[in-house]
């Protein structure tokens, strides 16, 4: 919000400073930010302490992404009257911009902890402890949002993700049905079809995010999750144009570039899912399922020393993935290592059975069972 009344000065400004002001207010409010970061420049000149320049500054700096010079000129105001929520509030949220996560998360805290009924500061308060992995405090604050400001749909998209990531399926399917699903928005279609991936209904999830494509075909992570559909489908050429489509704009996007390296991978096109997943590596170097593939790259290959280090790798990280086991059986097997090869398909076996067993435990079926 622009500050364009003089209460929030914390400095006698001169008629000039005045002028000045108005000036990069009226810049600022006809989209021309980089005249009222100019303007506003002019005004601190004359007057140093002017707080609404500051802020309206920062918010300019902001608007052309220059987050670091935003950051500064609320940093700026806030040195010189530290009880000013809307600065608090808007360097909060730069630092969230600026993917300063845990500094958002204590900015947005403290402003919370004096306004408990600012539901905007406690919506990206959330998002900031989501980001920084506390998720169940995000959760948290999200739910009070959505109880409190049901009409803050951005918060009632964000908690529904948090639900899906954190796979609490059933809250994540109330919250849609009771709050989103009403919403004709490519939002609201994209978080249905994100939690049908989740819940792997996948061709539900195609007709959702087809939609959410027919009302923005231009929504952040649409061609990701879409892609992801197509592929779930057995619609493996339309999924990969569509990631390869998505990555010219996001080159860095993880899921992407491991979906589309594992699709490459299952089509034999190693030199692509090379490159695909050797990027996503780079991003996630911990993540144990694209280690996985570039050992079955490795493999296919015929680099077995190169896939065995791989393996090792992913079940220290992830001690019941079951398909890492089972390939690292084969391994071992194949470099004539016959008793680690023996031991791995014990674990394999222990792994089957408590899969079962949960299974048996959760539905009353045995996975073998014919009705």
């Amino acid at each position: 919000m622009l500050a364009s009344g003089l209460g929030i000065g914390a400095q006698a400004p001169s008629s000039e400073s005045d002028a000045q002001f108005a000036r990069g207010v009226r810049l600022q409010q006809a989209g021309d930010l980089a005249g009222a970061c100019r303007a506003y420049e002019g005004v601190l000149k004359l007057s140093p302490r002017r707080i609404d320049a500051l802020s309206n500054l920062g918010l300019a700096y902001g608007g052309l992404h220059q987050y670091d010079r935003a950051i500064h000129s609320f940093e700026k105001a806030l040195e010189i009257d530290p009880k000013q929520p809307a600065v608090l509030f808007n360097l909060g949220l730069t630092y969230l911009q600026n993917g300063q996560n845990e500094k958002a998360r204590g900015t947005l805290g403290s402003l919370v902890r004096e306004q408990s009924g600012n539901y905007l500061a406690r919506h990206y308060l959330g998002v900031s402890l989501l980001k920084v992995g506390r998720i169940e405090e995000g959760i948290a604050e999200l739910e009070t949002v959505a109880s409190k400001s049901p009409e803050d749909l951005d918060a009632l998209y964000t908690l529904a993700s948090a639900y899906i990531k954190s796979n609490q399926l059933e809250k994540a399917r109330q919250l849609i049905d009771s709050a989103i699903v009403r919403h004709e928005t490519a939002e609201a279609h994209l978080i249905a079809g994100s939690y049908y991936m989740a819940a792997q209904a996948y061709r539900q999830a195609v007709d959702e995010l087809r939609r959410a494509q027919q009302l923005n075909p231009a929504l952040p992570a649409l061609g990701a999750s879409l892609g992801g559909a197509y592929a779930m489908t057995g619609s493996q050429e339309m999924a990969m144009q569509l990631f390869e489509e998505y990555l010219k704009k996001n080159p860095s996007d993880f899921d992407t570039l491991a979906f589309l390296g594992w699709l490459h991978l299952e089509a034999e096109r190693w030199d692509e899912a090379e490159i695909e997943l050797n990027k996503a590596h780079q991003i996630r170097p911990a993540d144990a399922e694209v280690m996985f593939q570039l050992a079955r790259l490795a493999r296919a290959r015929q680099h077995f020393d190169e896939a065995l280090t791989l393996l090792e790798r992913v079940v220290a990280a992830q001690p019941d993935h079951t398909r890492a086991h089972v390939l690292l059986a084969q391994t071992y097997f194949h470099l004539k290592r016959t008793a680690d090869g023996n031991r791995e398909r014990e674990i394999v076996r222990w792994l089957n059975e408590a899969e079962q067993a949960k299974h048996l435990k959760e539905t009353g079926i045995a996975p073998d069972t014919k009705r």
